[in-house]
């Protein structure tokens, strides 16, 4: 009994501690203008449309748009702190409810598919997989292309600010994660 009591006093004091010292180093999250909104909806959209000739251009703009702010409105619904392995300890604390990368993807994913493009598709994605950095995002391709030839948009890395890339050119080597996509979509026909 009095070895779980020291292990539980040390973790207390631990947390406070890392509270302590840590909240200091905060970096507040950045806040896009106006101005870098239209431009990012552009340079996303741009890249959309350059992967496949069958992607509707309305489709790619509106899903520019939208992801990106959604992404933004997703920062203001978790309550965000950056970094994002700091929002994450949070998380994992209990001070914050959500905001980790999963979470970050789901919810992504369960409002792009909501929006029911014709010309796009969705996949869920992981890299490192069941190990302590495991990292999940969402990545975009033209209907019925491979998610090899896809564009990556990642929430969570920029604590909002939507990120994308060619998964190719990412830094992360992603895997499908088919069963992560087909419990979304569960989700969505529920409501």
């Amino acid at each position: 009994m009095l070895q779980i009591m020291r292990c539980y006093i040390n973790r207390v004091l631990s947390i406070f501690i890392i509270i302590l010292f840590t909240s200091c180093s905060l970096i507040p999250r950045h806040i896009a203008s106006k101005e870098e909104i239209e431009s990012k909806e552009e340079k996303l959209y741009r890249m959309i449309i350059g992967l496949n000739k069958t992607i509707d251009k309305k489709e790619a703009r509106d899903l520019a748009k939208k992801s990106i702010l959604y992404a933004i409105r997703l920062a203001k619904e978790y309550k965000v702190v950056s970094p994002p392995l700091w929002h994450n300890t949070l998380v994992n604390i209990g001070f914050k409810k959500r905001g980790l990368c999963y979470q970050w993807a789901e919810d992504m994913l369960l409002f792009l598919l909501k929006q029911k493009y014709q010309t796009i598709q969705f996949y869920a994605i992981g890299t490192k997989i069941g190990e302590y950095f495991e990292h999940n995002a969402l990545a975009l391709s033209a209907k019925g292309v491979f998610f090899n030839k896809s564009i990556v948009l990642d929430a969570w890395r920029e604590s909002g600010n939507l990120y994308f890339n060619y998964i190719d050119k990412d830094k992360y080597i992603w895997k499908n994660r088919e069963e992560v996509y087909r419990k979304v979509v569960r989700r969505l026909l529920k409501k």
